[in-house]
């Protein structure tokens, strides 16, 4: 018998969970369908989105808003005011805060739309986000220099595909960590609890090629639920758009971003921290199955952590640990409007949490994999 086999071994095991597989697909067809109907609900929705890549390559000058409420005007032909209606939401996205005597929110007024407006209102709420999150000098100057390279007026883009997609990756996130505690929890804690525990590890083998195998087939299981979740959530959209806007400037995306990557970069950035942080919630899951040696205990803990994830807050004011807690898995995808503002610096180079998170993720695997050993010969001993 190979090492290959004992990690299929390993994975049948895991799969012989008949409530969890039924869960597992029950919750894939469900995304699936949700995401389809939420893509494509109405008839007259992909008319529209046709419509808007019209305006793709227009340059965001006085012209271009002027048409934005020509669109919204009553002497529009019928349907024509689709053509503009998400150039419309990005540019009320940033024209929201066009009151500088209110932070935040400020009132809309249609009549006053210009591009010199836009980008004067950009830049100064871009300036108050960095103030909110407590952004040192160096920060701020760093994010100025960034605005100061883009070049104006904007070329827009319809990335309303894009935005579909960021979407769905913290929710089908936050689905494999739930079904990967359901899954994982039992790796350790289960064998013991049905005192199957002295068989696996009378195998010719060894403890340590045991182990080694368990956290492989858990690491795999983890990752391929990751990617069956991220399908199941954006096929519709691939199905029926092709990923319009993948070559678009991601502050096309996020309207108060100061970034000009490649939007297909940073959906690769999203997915990389997506799959990282699903292995990483693996093999937390087996580490605590270990230590508890409890399947409820370990299970019950992945699934507070998840939670918290979701609700906890930390005030930015307390910047290094609200720096910590923006760089959990969740808060990196979650969908904001200034999702790169607090910065690391690594190597003489700012990096942004999409690009932090994964260096993280790798650190804290290769942490958990070194104390799942002490604690398996721990487990061995008794």
């Amino acid at each position: 018998m190979h090492f290959s086999t004992l990690v299929y071994y390993e994975l049948k095991k895991l799969f012989s969970n008949r409530i969890g597989v039924l869960l597992l697909s029950a919750v894939a067809v469900f995304m699936l369908v949700v995401s389809a109907q939420r893509y494509h609900r109405e008839p007259e929705e992909r008319n529209v989105w046709d419509k808007e890549q019209t305006l793709d390559g227009s340059r965001m000058d006085d012209s271009f808003f002027e048409d934005i409420l020509f669109f919204l005007d009553e002497k529009a032909e019928p349907g024509e005011g689709s053509r503009g209606h998400h150039a419309r939401i990005y540019a009320q996205t940033v024209f929201r805060y066009n009151d500088p005597t209110v932070t935040w929110y400020g009132p809309e007024s249609y009549d006053n739309w210009s591009a010199d407006l836009f980008y004067e209102t950009r830049e100064r709420v871009i300036g108050e986000f960095a103030d909110a999150f407590f952004l040192t000098e160096e920060e701020k100057v760093y994010w100025a220099s960034q605005e100061a390279s883009m070049e104006k007026p904007f070329v827009y883009r319809s990335t309303r595909d894009i935005q579909m997609i960021l979407e769905t990756y913290q929710f089908s996130l936050v689905m494999t960590c739930m079904l990967t505690g359901l899954f994982l929890s039992g790796v350790f804690a289960g064998e013991s609890e049905k005192r199957t525990n002295a068989l696996v590890y009378s195998s010719k083998y060894g403890h340590r090629k045991t182990l080694v195998a368990k956290l492989i087939a858990g690491c795999l299981l983890s990752f391929l639920m990751g990617c069956l979740m991220l399908l199941v959530a954006d096929l519709p959209v691939v199905f029926f758009s092709g990923l319009h806007g993948l070559d678009a400037p991601w502050y096309m995306v996020m309207p108060f971003s100061g970034i000009t990557m490649k939007a297909g970069w940073m959906i690769l950035l999203h997915t990389v921290v997506f799959l990282l942080g699903s292995v990483l919630t693996g093999l937390l899951t087996m580490v605590l199955s270990l230590w508890f040696d409890k399947v409820i205990a370990a299970a019950g803990t992945v699934f507070t952590l998840v939670i918290l994830d979701l609700f906890l807050s930390v005030p930015t004011s307390l910047r290094s640990l609200s720096q910590i807690r923006y760089l959990t898995p969740g808060s990196v995808l979650m969908n904001t409007n200034v999702p790169d503002m607090r910065l690391v610096k690594l190597f003489g180079k700012y990096l942004i949490s999409l690009q932090t998170g994964p260096i993280v993720y790798l650190f804290l695997s290769g942490f958990l994999i070194l104390i799942s050993v002490p604690l398996f010969r721990r487990r061995c001993r008794r």
